[in-house]
């Protein structure tokens, strides 16, 4: 699921915030550099995004990834120091992208993240495909997709026990279990939709199971 970043400012319909802590960032380069050096920071990171998303980050080798911005494998790592480093700047840029405000807090307000994330395809490819390549606990983002994916499911936890409490779901459902099958659904989705987009349509796939899912728990 690619939206959870974010979640941590968003308010309930009360208007307090949302119980619900923060993923860890990817730690981003912080050092000053000349407008120059920016800008082509910026094309290596633009075209890294675009080649992990299709590749991977293992599938994508450092003289390809220099190669098509131009430069030399050395030239292009200057800027970032290595290319674990470059795939840490890669997860904190794809952050800096994709923003989506849910609004108040609601099971409604889920029926948003299909068509966000088909409109930020690229973006949305590049999460599960890094997330598939960080099971194994050695894996560079295998922490940050960890705490990435328990932050999505404290939202979901979070949604429930709000809707639940203001009345609007049945007492008796177990929040614990709904919001993983929650999370578990959206991200089944979107895998599905990246392999065979002809036949999937995002949008339209997760605004019908979260409509089935709030008549089935509504009080």
């Amino acid at each position: 699921m690619t939206s959870a970043n974010g979640a941590n400012d968003r308010r309930n319909p009360t208007g307090t915030k949302s119980p619900v802590r923060t993923a860890r960032k990817a730690g981003r380069d912080e050092r000053s550099r000349q407008p120059r050096g920016d800008l082509r920071r910026q094309q290596i990171l633009d075209a890294a995004v675009e080649l992990f998303a299709a590749k991977g980050y293992r599938g994508t080798g450092v003289a390809a990834l220099a190669e098509r911005v131009g430069m030399t494998a050395t030239g292009m790592l200057y800027y970032f120091g290595s290319k674990e480093r470059l795939l840490q700047e890669v997860v904190a840029e794809r952050d800096r992208r994709d923003v989506l405000d849910l609004g108040s807090l609601s099971l409604a307000s889920f029926r948003e993240l299909g068509r966000h994330n088909a409109e930020t395809a690229i973006l949305t490819r590049l999460y599960v495909v890094l997330g598939a390549e960080s099971i194994d606990a050695g894996d560079p983002l295998h922490e940050f997709f960890a705490e990435r994916y328990e932050t999505a499911r404290e939202l979901a936890r979070s949604v429930l026990e709000l809707e639940r409490d203001a009345g609007h779901l049945r007492a008796d459902i177990d929040v614990e279990q709904l919001a993983l099958e929650l999370i578990a659904v959206l991200m089944g989705l979107e895998i599905q939709w990246l392999h065979d987009p002809g036949r999937v349509d995002l949008a339209v796939a997760m605004e019908s199971y979260l409509d089935r899912l709030v008549a089935q728990i509504s009080a």
